[in-house]
């Protein structure tokens, strides 16, 4: 074999199996990231479970207050009762106007336990409403998140299947990379974050940015070998404007 055609097309395979590497990362991070959009749904079902909680735990209170208000507006009224009763018994005038100021009092303290009543079952109300509406709200949260579920199951299945695809790609390419060329691979991506081949373009390498020398750069649009950037030593290779999709 032509040892420049042999180069030639090792650094083509090195080139696809950048690529291949690069869709089996991407995939194995959209499946990472299932995980977090199913909980992002499932918080707002838990923001709707609690204020549905913190409702039926304020109804709770409310309804023992409008209890204690009601044995209180029970005890003002027979209080009330007893000094109407005691007036006929009454025999000075003092004592008359002592008493009709003693009921006074005890009407408006009746009338205020009453407007407390009104406004404990008003309250009431609001908070049965809200335990409705994040009722309602639970059901539809449950429903959205069992749709998301399902297409994410799919969307599982759709990752699985690409990756197994890719893998078996993958294993058929590296049979044809020379083994030393290929260690040499994955000790860049290792160290470089996955992504070992980059293009050389506008005389600087896309990896790192960082400028190449002229006369390399000349070198790496041959293609004749694998060259690599004096920065960050990632495998260099220059695409052609007219081979670019």
């Amino acid at each position: 074999m032509n040892y420049e055609l042999y180069m030639n097309e090792q650094l083509r395979l090195l080139i696809d199996l950048q690529q291949l590497d690069s869709t089996m990362l991407s995939t194995r991070l959209t499946m990472d990231a299932i995980p977090n959009k199913i909980a992002s749904h499932e918080e707002s079902l838990k923001n709707a479970e609690a204020a549905y909680e913190i409702a039926k735990q304020q109804i709770a209170s409310l309804e023992k207050k409008k209890k204690d208000k009601e044995h209180e507006i029970e005890e003002i009224k027979e209080k009330i009762q007893k000094l109407k009763h005691r007036t006929s018994e009454i025999k000075t005038n003092k004592e008359y106007q002592a008493q009709l100021k003693e009921i006074e009092k005890a009407e408006k303290g009746l009338k205020s336990a009453e407007d407390e009543m009104l406004s404990i079952m008003d309250s009431i109300e609001g908070a049965l409403k809200i335990v409705e509406i994040e009722k309602e709200r639970i059901t539809k949260e449950k429903t959205k998140i069992d749709l998301v579920k399902k297409e994410l199951e799919k969307e599982i299945i759709r990752c699985k299947d690409e990756l197994k695809q890719l893998k078996d790609d993958r294993k058929k390419l590296i049979e044809k990379i020379d083994a030393e060329i290929y260690n040499e691979y994955m000790t860049i991506m290792k160290s470089r974050r996955g992504l070992a081949v980059v293009e050389a373009k506008d005389e600087a390498c896309q990896g790192c940015n960082m400028h190449i020398p002229p006369q390399m750069f000349v070198e790496i649009k041959t293609g004749n070998e694998i060259i690599h950037c004096p920065q960050c030593r990632r495998i260099l290779y220059y695409l052609k404007p007219e081979l670019k999709p």
